[in-house]
């Protein structure tokens, strides 16, 4: 049995929940939203995703978690590295830490200066601003009035004070808004967060809308391809409830699943490079060899220090009284720990003398060496982020079977760049925590360990820890007519096919230089009026 709808949105992350809001804020508009994973609305998963760190209690489970990998390579040890992505309402969004970034002017300045015209930073702004509201005080760069609450955490750890303290003393810049005139210096984060709950893009943009008898949400559905007519995406090939189904889309399907489900869904329907597509078995229906080439991540090492005085989040004898008292904190007040993203604080510094940032050393205020467990150890940890990568990855099919899961090559290290540019990054993290604000509350390195000190020493560290931010972006990036490489157009249309448009991280030319999430909402809600200005046109030239 198919149904139709004028608009099927794939994935309700960052991007798929506000593209289901604007879509079907026109009455007349009737739109289809369908997600791999459960709704978020349900017990227990409405508590874990409302808790700041409920995070810790999903992502060990499949029902929650694609739980993908990164394949390793030579450069890493050939370790493979876990990459959680999300697969519930909200998408990762639903368990990441939460962290509102925009990444750098110069960012969008770049995206412009490759051909993407009207992608500037002046362009891309007011959309910034048109879904945020933000708690602190007027500023032109900031929105009020939008879904999107942007606050800084109810709830501060005392060694996130400290650390604050510490890179100030160590030179860098107190920085209280990233979004602002500079971005460099260290300071709180601001945190998608409302008064103490997690505000995923779900609980943000679809939650409002899912009262619209125009919107429809297939939870627990599985993709499994794009059918096309002529050239066309005309309908989906859907698994729910154990049904092999169809769905059909009169005007456009918008895939938001993803910088590493977008691709693969393209190539499991035929649109991507032909030769691996016919290497897997899958008849290409349109050659595009961009699509999962060029990813790019931010490759992440670490500094965990110990925490003797015990103030960092931990299941320890010594926290056990803080702990008892967590639950009655955060129903009373949304405070203490169980409000904490744990990624409390945080900035940016450039190693090259440039100015312009080319790191950002996100502190956690809790021992997550393994994002998946609790701590029961007391420490805590810098994550040492390379901005702008110059290697890049790529995302290719393991099979012609959507159930097989994609086959992730991060690349990490291929250019020298990326390594010289982390050991800088890291001896920096090392002297911010070797500050006399932290003095009282440090003690030992845990890892890597105060034995790797030359830059061959610590090169050979970090390629045996080096991890990934979670920030996978550029698979199907955006590129002008020139550009073989660019699989969509400046309006996110996919080219050589029509009806099927691509909005997520994945239309990035160039990483941005910071979290991924904010800048995909920005991607999805410029789109969303792209999407609706064109069916306004194609109606008048009906």
């Amino acid at each position: 049995m198919s149904d139709a709808f004028d608009y099927i949105v794939v994935g309700s992350g960052s991007a798929g929940s506000l593209m289901a809001n604007r879509l079907s804020a026109d009455p007349a508009n009737r739109v289809l939203l369908i997600e791999a994973g459960p709704s978020d609305r349900k017990w227990p998963v409405n508590v874990k995703t409302a808790m700041p760190v409920g995070n810790i209690f999903l992502l060990p489970h499949e029902k929650y978690n694609w739980k993908q990998q990164l394949t390793g390579n030579a450069a890493v040890g050939n370790r493979t590295i876990n990459f959680p992505r999300g697969k519930l309402f909200g998408g990762s969004s639903a368990i990441n830490g939460g962290v509102y970034i925009r990444g750098q002017k110069a960012d969008y300045e770049d995206w412009e200066a490759v051909g993407n015209t009207g992608w500037s930073y002046e362009d891309v702004l007011p959309a910034f601003k048109a879904v945020e509201n933000y708690a602190g005080p007027e500023k032109p760069w900031h929105g009020k009035g939008g879904e999107l609450d942007v606050q800084k955490p109810r709830s501060f750890n005392p060694i996130a004070g400290a650390i604050i303290d510490a890179a100030a003393q160590a030179g860098h810049y107190r920085n209280d808004d990233f979004a602002g005139e500079r971005q460099d210096g260290f300071g709180r984060y601001d945190l998608n967060q409302r008064t103490g709950t997690r505000l995923s893009s779900a609980r943000a943009f679809l939650h409002p809308a899912l009262g619209r008898d125009n919107l429809t949400v297939m939870d627990e559905t599985m993709v499994r391809r794009i059918v096309f007519d002529r050239g066309r995406a005309v309908s989906l090939e859907i698994d729910r409830n154990g049904v092999r189904d169809t769905v059909e889309a009169r005007r456009e399907i918008i895939l938001c699943a993803g910088a590493t489900n977008s691709p693969h869904l393209l190539m499991l329907s035929g649109i991507g490079p032909e030769e691996h597509l016919r290497e897997v078995g899958v008849t290409p229906v349109h050659n595009l060899p961009g699509v999962g080439a060029h990813l790019q991540d931010h490759p992440t090492v670490h500094v965990a220090m110990e925490n003797p005085s015990a103030e960092s989040y931990a299941i320890s004898p010594k926290a056990l009284p803080r702990i008892l008292a967590s639950p009655f904190r955060y129903l009373a007040k949304r405070e203490g720990m169980l409000a904490s993203n744990v990624a409390e604080c945080g900035g940016f510094l450039c190693t090259d003398g440039t100015g312009r940032p080319d790191i950002q050393i996100t502190f956690l205020v809790g021992l997550k060496l393994d994002a998946r467990s609790i701590p029961r150890r007391h420490g805590y940890m810098a994550l040492i982020q390379l901005l702008r990568p110059k290697s890049a990855g790529s995302v290719r099919l393991a099979s012609n079977r959507p159930e097989d899961k994609p086959v992730i090559d991060p690349n990490f290290f291929a250019d020298p760049y990326d390594m010289k540019t982390l050991i800088a990054g890291f001896r920096e993290a090392r002297h911010i925590l070797s500050q006399p604000a932290l003095a009282g509350m440090t003690g030992a390195e845990i890892e890597p360990g105060l034995q790797y000190q030359s830059d061959a020493e610590i090169d050979s560290a970090l390629r045996k820890i080096v991890n990934t931010a979670y920030h996978p972006t550029g698979t199907c990036k955006m590129g002008p007519d020139s550009d073989p490489m660019a699989v969509v157009d400046g309006r996110l249309r996919v080219r050589g096919v029509s009806g099927l448009r691509v909005v997520d991280a994945s239309v990035m030319p160039a990483i941005v230089s910071g979290n991924t999430s904010a800048p995909t909402m920005m991607i999805a809600e410029r789109a969303a009026r792209f999407i609706l200005e064109d069916a306004l046109t194609s109606n008048i030239a009906a």
